[in-house]
């Protein structure tokens, strides 16, 4: 019998900072997709219509080309989900953890990410270092 195999997930290919930027290009990627058919009303027709006519992917400041796996991923995902999801992570680190995950999975700089927390420029910093920093000791696979 053939046993499945599952892949080892490489957690030092990227930084913390890296894997979440990646993760949010997938999400991007895949939300951009919509599914395999250019005919159905969930599809994101802009992305068709380059893809057929062979025009590349905008390249700019913003935009992240995603490198990484589904199964690379899933696993960043069941990591921030993890986190979130912990009994044993308290509020202020929740909250730091989403100004983090708005400034690198969403691509919003801080001073959008201070304004949608409803706090400083400054305090955003703090609290998307102090995330890195939690993450870090959390998991020591993950690097700064």
């Amino acid at each position: 019998m053939n046993a499945a195999v599952t892949p080892v997930m490489n957690w030092t290919k990227y930084t913390i900072d890296g894997w979440l930027e990646q993760f949010g290009a997938w999400c991007e990627t895949v939300r951009m997709q919509g599914g395999d058919l250019p005919d159905g009303l969930h599809i994101n027709q802009i992305y068709w219509l380059m893809r057929e006519a062979g025009k590349p992917m905008p390249s700019g400041k913003s935009y992240i080309r995603c490198e990484i796996t589904d199964y690379e991923a899933n696993q960043v995902q069941a990591l921030l989900r993890s986190l979130l999801n912990s009994d044993k992570t308290d509020f202020t680190t929740k909250f730091a953890l989403m100004c983090l995950i708005k400034n690198k999975v969403e691509n919003k700089g801080l001073g959008k990410v201070a304004q949608e927390t409803n706090q400083s420029k400054a305090q955003a910093a703090i609290m998307v270092s102090c995330a890195r920093f939690y993450i870090s000791g959390h998991d020591k696979r993950l690097k700064i």
